[in-house]
C-alpha cells in the first residue's frame, strides 16, 4: 500500500517555449544537459533509460510516454529504493515560457522509503532550479557553483616523503597554487602536502571530490597539511571558477573565434618559417610525432571533435564519450597522405579553422539552447588558443631535435 503523504509536485517556470524545453526530458543530452553527469535515454514507449551521477548515484526505469511537446512519463527506480515509483512531467506553455509541472509518485510507506523520497525530492528539486538557468541565462548551476582549490598535483610516495621529512606517506602534494584563489590565499605552498580537507582523510585524489562533496563555491572548509615536519590546520575559501563572459549567440561566438584562430595561424607560420620539409617529418623518437604530424592532429581536432561537436549539438544528439581518436598516429597518418606538404597544412588548418567557425554560425538551432550555447562558448572561449599553443611548444622541440640530429 501506498502512502498518499509521499508525493511530490514541484513546479518551475522556464523562460523558453514547451517545443524547446521538450528536449530536456526526452534525449540524452537533454538530460545530462540540466540533472545528471551520464545518461541513455530511449524516447519511446517500452523504451529503457539510465541517468548517474559522479558521486555513485543512479536512477533507471522505463519510458511510459513521450508525447511531443507537452508530457514525458517514466517508472522511476533510484539507487537504494525498494521498489519503482512514477514520474509525469507536463510541459505547459505560459507568457511566452513553459511551466514545468513534475509529479513523482507510488512511493510505500516506512524508514526505506522515506529515504527514496527525500533522495528524489533533493535530485529534482536541485535540478529543476538548474533547467530554469540553463534556458534564462545558459549557466550550468553545477559549473558556476561548483568549488575549485586551483592547485597543481605532484607525484607523493615514502621516497619524496622522506626527502620534504614529511612524516606521513598517504596525501597530496601541491605542485603550484594559482595566485588569487582561495588555496593560495589560505598560504598553502608547493611541497606542501594535504592530508585532511573538510574534516575528512585525504590519502589520495579521488578523496578530494568525496571531501568536497554538497560544498559550493564560497563555503569555507578546514584544510590540514604538511610543509614538511610541522602540521598546519588552515580555513581555506573554496574558490569560485572563472568563467569566459560573452553574448548567448552563434554568430558573436563564431567571431571571436575566428579572432583567434587568426592569432594562431599567425603564430604557426612564423614557427614554420624557414624550416624545411625534412626537418618537420623527423621524428624525435618512436612514441614521440613529428611536425608534421603534430599539424595533421590539430587538422584532426579541429574536423571530427569540434564540427562534429557542434553539428551533434544542433540536433539534441552530443556524444556522452568523445574519445580520443585525435591521438591516433594512423589518423595523423592518413591526413599526411593527402596533405604532404608544410604549406598544404597549415592551409588545411586554416580552412578547417574557417569551416567551424562557420558552422557555428550556421547554428541556429542553438539560439533556444542557452545552456548548450553557454556550455559551447565557455569550451571555446575560456582559454582560447591553448590546445593549439601547447602543441607548438611540441613542434620547437620536434624541429629542434630534427636540426641537432
Amino acid at each position: 500500500m501506498t502512502d498518499a503523504k509521499l508525493e511530490l509536485t514541484l513546479t518551475q517556470f522556464v523562460d523558453a517555449f514547451p517545443k524547446d524545453v521538450y528536449y530536456a526530458f526526452a534525449t540524452t543530452q537533454g538530460w545530462r544537459d540540466w540533472l545528471c553527469d551520464s545518461a541513455r535515454f530511449e524516447a519511446r514507449p517500452g523504451g529503457s533509460y539510465q541517468l548517474a551521477w559522479n558521486n555513485g548515484w543512479y536512477a533507471a526505469g522505463t519510458v511510459r510516454e513521450c508525447t511531443r511537446p507537452e508530457r514525458v512519463a517514466l517508472t522511476w527506480f533510484g539507487m537504494g529504493d525498494p521498489g519503482p515509483t512514477d514520474v509525469k512531467i507536463e510541459l505547459k506553455g505560459k507568457d511566452g515560457g513553459t511551466i514545468v509541472e513534475l509529479h513523482h509518485s507510488g512511493f510505500g510507506q516506512g524508514e526505506d522509503w522515506q529515504k527514496a523520497y527525500e533522495e528524489a525530492s533533493k535530485v529534482w528539486q536541485i535540478g529543476l532550479e538548474n533547467l530554469e538557468s540553463i534556458f534564462t541565462n545558459g549557466e550550468d548551476l553545477r559549473i558556476t557553483r561548483r568549488p575549485m582549490l586551483e592547485i597543481g598535483i605532484n607525484d607523493f610516495d615514502e621516497e619524496i616523503a622522506k626527502e620534504l621529512g614529511v612524516p606521513v606517506v598517504k596525501g597530496i602534494r601541491i605542485s603550484q597554487t594559482l595566485e588569487g584563489m582561495g588555496a593560495g590565499r589560505a598560504g598553502l605552498q608547493p611541497n606542501d602536502v594535504i592530508v585532511e580537507l573538510n574534516d575528512k582523510p585525504i590519502n589520495g585524489f579521488a578523496d578530494m571530490a568525496v571531501a568536497l562533496d554538497g560544498k559550493q563555491a564560497g563555503d569555507v572548509v578546514a584544510v590540514v597539511f604538511y610543509r614538511g615536519a610541522e602540521r598546519i590546520a588552515v580555513e581555506m575559501e573554496l574558490s569560485r571558477r572563472p568563467l569566459e563572459e560573452f553574448p548567448l549567440d552563434p554568430a558573436a561566438i563564431a567571431e571571436r573565434l575566428r579572432n583567434i584562430d587568426a592569432g594562431i595561424m599567425k603564430e604557426l607560420r612564423a614557427l614554420f618559417k624557414g624550416v624545411s620539409e625534412g626537418e618537420a617529418e623527423f621524428n624525435p623518437g618512436p612514441d614521440e610525432w613529428s611536425a608534421k604530424e603534430i599539424l595533421a592532429h590539430l587538422i584532426v581536432s579541429e574536423q571530427f571533435f569540434l564540427q562534429s561537436t557542434i553539428a551533434e549539438l544542433t540536433c539534441d544528439a552530443q556524444r556522452e564519450y568523445t574519445g580520443d581518436f585525435s591521438n591516433v598516429r594512423a589518423q595523423n597518418t592518413a591526413v599526411l597522405s593527402t596533405t604532404s606538404t608544410i604549406a598544404e597544412l597549415i592551409n588545411r588548418l586554416k580552412a578547417s579553422k574557417k569551416e567551424t567557425a562557420t558552422l557555428l554560425e550556421l547554428a541556429e538551432e542553438l539560439k533556444a539552447r542557452k545552456g548548450v550555447l553557454w556550455g559551447l562558448g565557455q569550451n571555446m572561449l575560456q582559454y582560447p588558443g591553448f590546445h593549439e599553443r601547447t602543441h607548438m611548444d611540441q613542434i620547437r622541440a620536434a624541429i629542434e631535435a630534427a636540426r641537432k640530429g
